[in-house]
């Protein structure tokens, strides 16, 4: 049995999405989150020079990449919140006890792994792609669906070997922005924005 020292919180999944989103404020977009679940963190280290790296080949531009894959990261996350709340007894049943919703219990090491063929069902949804691409022609004009989809798989792969995946998401969604050239403030709203075009609340 994993010791709670080696287990990261799903509630960690809401607040470093929450945490992502607080810059979306200012553009009056709806659902924000409720300050309590916001989370501080120190300013991310510089992005490492892999994480940037183009990982299929495919020459497209470095900002490109970094968009890809911010964009998937982030739905990735979305798509891990939707399993956590799929599978919850207390959200099914709409039970007032915390006790009763495993979503907040916390989760064990390497559980991206375990159960990646159930997020990934709730994730590759038909606007899956769409919604990656609606984040990188929002800043560039470069690139093709399928290369979208390689650089994709391939990012989620690398995250399927991660010992705790909210931290894994939330350090390279940390890190990616700092090597963009656009303003910071904008791609965290245009994130938001995908995330609800994905979960078919806007039509876009």
């Amino acid at each position: 049995m994993t010791s709670v020292s080696t287990m990261t919180s799903s509630q960690d999944i809401a607040q470093a999405t929450a945490a992502l989103e607080g810059d979306t404020q200012a553009w009056d977009l709806t659902d924000s989150p409720p300050p309590s679940l916001l989370i501080q963190t120190p300013p991310p280290p510089p992005p490492s020079p892999q994480l940037l790296q183009d990982p299929t080949g495919s020459g497209l531009c470095e900002e490109t990449i970094i968009d890809i894959k911010l964009a998937t990261h982030h739905l990735v996350m979305l798509a891990l919140i939707d399993f956590l709340q799929d599978t919850c007894y207390g959200c099914q049943t709409a039970h007032p006890s915390q006790v009763q919703h495993s979503c907040l219990h916390e989760l064990s090491e390497y559980f991206f792994d375990t159960y990646y063929d159930d997020v990934m069902l709730r994730l590759k949804t038909d606007r899956f792609i769409p919604a990656i691409r609606l984040f990188v022609r929002s800043y560039t004009v470069d690139g093709t669906g399928t290369q979208f989809s390689r650089i994709a798989e391939h990012t989620m792969t690398e995250l399927r070997s991660s010992q705790h995946i909210v931290c894994a998401i939330n350090d390279n969604i940390a890190q990616l922005p700092e090597a963009s050239r656009y303003a910071r403030r904008v791609k965290p709203a245009m994130l938001h924005m995908i995330g609800n075009y994905w979960a078919g609340r806007h039509l876009v």
